[in-house]
Order: structure tokens, then C-alpha cells, then sequence
């Protein structure tokens, strides 16, 4: 066996920026040797090949939207590596809106990357889990349990992939593949830079750190969280540290999930 085919290898999907390059990222300081999905851009090249330069790293551009293209994506990354341990599933941002801004388009789009995406390629990369009593876990967000109008879509994916998740758990506790979820809160990407500048210019200025303050202790949350945090968490679950670790939907997020 060859060093490479040696290393656990992990496929991370929506690995090219924010979340799911701090998992590869991590995973990579871990050992690990990484396929990472994204839709094709500069982003999944540049990240590719700052992973290279630490461990093995594949990157396969793919839009999740298509389904069809799961098959390929794990049949690559099984390929090139002759295993799959870990499935990391962090793709699909949704738009954000309220029942008025949104369109059927918008709910269709988002549901087919995060939810049918994340079904399509777990299906796809089972029989390789089994095979290497691996593990798959899934990013699906707190707006699962804290409900917000101006996130509809999330909120209601997440919901869904937290279904998706436990019931996957038992067909994992049969096979021999430990399956959990995370919620993450509001986590400091692009994404949310974007949001406080939003907020900002509503106020009538443009100090973000101002901006970021304020929401903080609207939400009653310790701080915003960084896709290392998440990346951490995740790494913990992979390890034989996480080993009992089954079935769960962890909340990271800094105190947002007010219920028990």
C-alpha cells in the first residue's frame, strides 16, 4: 500500500471557501488526503492548491444542484485515493428572504444543492463508507431549532437534513458508518461581512465592528463564530475521541439555540 492510499481521506463538499476550507483545511493538518467539491471557479483552484502544498488534495468542480453528478464525483475521489473515510457535507448557502421575496426558483435552487446535494452524494459515497467504517457529517445550521422570516429557506432545509440525519444514523449504527450533524450559528465569512454592511448602511453608518455588536447582543450570543470553530468540531468528531459520538445534532453557535 502506497503512502497515499495509507491516509484517511476525507471528501468535503463546498470546500473551496468559508466552512468547508477550514474542514479541509484542518482535516489536512490531520493527516488527512482531501477531494474537496465546489462549483468550478478561481476559489476551488487556489484552494486545491494550498491544500497540495501540505497533503494529497483533489479538486472536483461540480454544481450540486445536478444530482446526476454524485456518482462521478465519488467514483473520482475513489479513484484516486482506492478509499473514502469521511464525507463532510458543507455545501449549499441559500438565498436569504422573506414568503414575499422569495420564489419558487429560490426554493427549488436551494433545496436541490443543500438538501437533494447533500442526499445525492451520501448515497453515492455509502458503500465506501461501510467499507472503511468511516463517518459522514452533515452542516445543517441553527436556524433548524430558532426559525427566522428573513432565512425561510435555511430554516427549513436545516430542519430537513437534521430528519435526514438521525434517520440516516440508524442505517449507519447497521453498517458500521457514525453519522452526525452540525448547527452552526452566525459564523464570520464573506457572507456575513456582507450582512453587517447591509446593517450599517440602514443605520445611517458604515462601522461594521459597530454593526457586528449590535446584532451580537440582539441575538445574545457570546460572539460571532469562525469557520475554524466549526472546523475544530468537526475534527473532534472524526477522531477516536468523538468515537460514541452518533446520531447527534451538535449546536455551535455560540448560545443563539435558546430552547433545551
Amino acid at each position: 500500500m502506497s503512502e497515499e492510499q495509507a491516509k484517511p481521506v476525507a471528501l468535503v463538499t463546498g470546500g473551496s471557501q468559508g466552512i468547508g476550507r477550514a474542514v479541509a483545511e484542518m482535516l489536512a493538518s490531520r493527516g488527512y488526503a482531501l477531494a474537496i467539491v465546489a462549483l468550478d471557479s478561481p476559489h476551488l483552484a487556489e484552494t486545491a492548491k494550498a491544500l497540495q502544498e501540505r497533503t494529497e488534495a483533489l479538486a472536483l468542480p461540480a454544481d450540486l444542484s445536478n444530482t446526476a453528478a454524485a456518482p462521478g464525483l465519488i467514483a473520482a475521489t475513489a479513484e484516486r485515493f482506492g478509499r473514502i473515510d469521511a464525507l463532510v457535507n458543507c455545501a449549499g448557502a441559500t438565498r436569504r428572504g422573506t414568503i414575499n421575496d422569495l420564489s419558487d426558483d429560490d426554493w427549488r435552487h436551494g433545496f436541490a444543492v443543500k438538501f437533494f446535494g447533500t442526499v445525492a452524494v451520501t448515497r453515492a459515497a455509502w458503500p465506501h463508507l461501510a467499507k472503511a467504517k468511516g463517518a459522514v457529517i452533515t452542516i445543517a445550521g441553527a436556524l433548524a431549532h430558532s426559525p427566522s422570516e428573513s432565512s425561510m429557506i435555511g430554516g427549513a432545509i436545516c430542519s430537513a437534513l437534521l430528519n435526514f440525519n438521525k434517520a440516516l444514523a440508524e442505517t449507519g449504527r447497521r453498517d458500521g458508518v457514525r453519522v452526525n450533524a452540525i448547527n452552526p450559528g452566525w459564523i464570520d465569512t464573506g457572507r456575513l461581512d456582507s450582512m453587517l454592511d447591509q446593517r450599517a448602511g440602514k443605520a445611517g453608518h458604515d462601522d461594521r465592528a459597530r454593526a457586528a455588536a449590535e446584532m451580537i447582543d440582539e441575538l445574545k450570543i457570546l460572539r460571532f463564530g469562525q469557520p475554524g470553530d466549526v472546523a475544530n468540531l468537526i475534527a473532534f468528531l472524526l477522531s477516536d475521541a468523538g468515537s460514541f459520538i452518533h446520531g447527534a445534532a451538535l449546536d455551535i453557535d455560540g448560545g443563539m439555540t435558546k430552547g433545551l
